[in-house]
């Protein structure tokens, strides 16, 4: 997936990732009062830099959000990578 993006973006444009971090993945049959078959992958900051230098592209931004128990979705760590493909 991101060496199609890389192909489809821009010389100098810049793609945004936003993952959850960790190592397992997360299976829900029931959301939201619903049945449903849905697959949360959960990854690693240096795993996905990895991806992206492998595709071409630069890095210039990361930020890793700690855990916050303000909700279920932020209990989980966050992380944000901002990529640039080079010109």
């Amino acid at each position: 997936m991101i060496g199609e993006l890389h192909r489809v973006l821009r010389p100098g444009g810049y793609a945004l990732l936003a993952f959850q971090i960790g190592d397992n993945t997360l299976h829900l049959d029931e959301a939201f009062g619903h049945e449903v078959s849905l697959d949360f992958h959960r990854l690693q900051p240096d795993a996905v830099v990895a991806l992206l230098d492998d595709a071409g592209f630069d890095l210039t931004a990361r930020l890793v959000r700690a855990p916050d128990s303000s909700s279920a979705a932020a209990k989980i760590p966050q992380g944000f990578l901002i990529a640039r493909k080079p010109c």
